[in-house]
């Protein structure tokens, strides 16, 4: 797929169509992102329209895209709204967006960079863009992450107690995320700006992948229990590096309570 073109013909096509307020390319595929696309990325384009439309447009994109290659399938999925797959694997996604969801849908940081194809909404997209964050409060976030975290391993835990083995597994990779958002605070304040938890392999530091390797377990229930216990340590040693790094504080009293209790049940 040449996407320049398919930039330009989705343009074109859009820009004639009276329902369409908007188009809005988002993610690797705009030029001068960071973390570039390769072959192998998606494509997501924004397609804004009055609330009232939202359901008329979308009618509309299954012969849209049928015009502009072979497709394999489309359909509206529950991740990224309208998407498409073509013959040689590329993937289209058009979520349609309401006008008055636009402060909610570009509610991330400026650093994750956009490009507006065209605009109609008589200045309303650019409004929401320009009111977007330039940076995120770390010591804010780190907390939030810090009691989300004991919470899930409590769940966790108590899953493995009640034998639900693969909910247990479920749950390591929600607590993988917080994680590795702790990485990003203690390596690189741009990681989390630009939302690149996709890119583990390009930011984080070798020891780093490393941990992950260990809480990264099979579905197995020795190796479940075992990184449940390993993830444990490492969120609590990386909390307290953020906190000599930056001295931020952050709840302390509820980490110190909870893995008490924790490693009684795992003895």
């Amino acid at each position: 797929m040449n996407t320049s073109l398919l930039i330009d013909s989705l343009t074109k096509t859009f820009s004639k169509n009276s329902l369409v307020k908007g188009l809005v390319l988002v993610g690797s595929q705009v030029e001068g992102f960071k973390y570039q696309a390769s072959k192998y990325s998606d494509m997501e384009i924004y397609i804004i329209v009055d609330d009232a439309n939202v359901g008329k447009i979308e009618k509309q994109l299954p012969s849209l895209v049928d015009s502009l290659g072979t497709v394999i399938f489309s359909y509206k999925n529950q991740w990224s709204g309208f998407s498409t797959v073509f013959d040689d694997l590329f993937r289209l996604e058009l979520p349609v967006i309401k006008i008055s969801d636009l402060d909610i849908i570009f509610s991330r940081p400026k650093a994750q960079s956009v490009k507006v194809l065209f605009d109609k909404t008589e200045g309303k997209l650019w409004e929401a863009l320009d009111n977007r964050p330039d940076n995120i409060d770390k010591e804010k976030l780190f907390q939030e992450i810090t009691k989300d975290f004991w919470y899930m391993m409590i769940l966790g835990v108590q899953y493995y107690k009640k034998g639900e083995i693969w909910n247990a597994r479920s749950v390591l990779q929600t607590l993988q995320t917080s994680l590795i958002k702790l990485f990003e605070i203690l390596n690189d304040f741009e990681a989390l700006l630009l939302e690149t938890n996709k890119r583990v392999e390009q930011f984080l530091k070798e020891d780093q992948i490393t941990l992950l390797k260990q809480v990264s377990p099979s579905y197995d229930e020795k190796a479940i229990k075992k990184s449940l216990k390993r993830m444990i340590e490492i969120f609590s040693e990386t909390s307290e590096k953020i906190k000599k790094k930056y001295g931020f504080e952050y709840a302390k009293g509820i980490e110190q309570d909870v893995r008490m209790r924790l490693m009684k049940l795992f003895p």
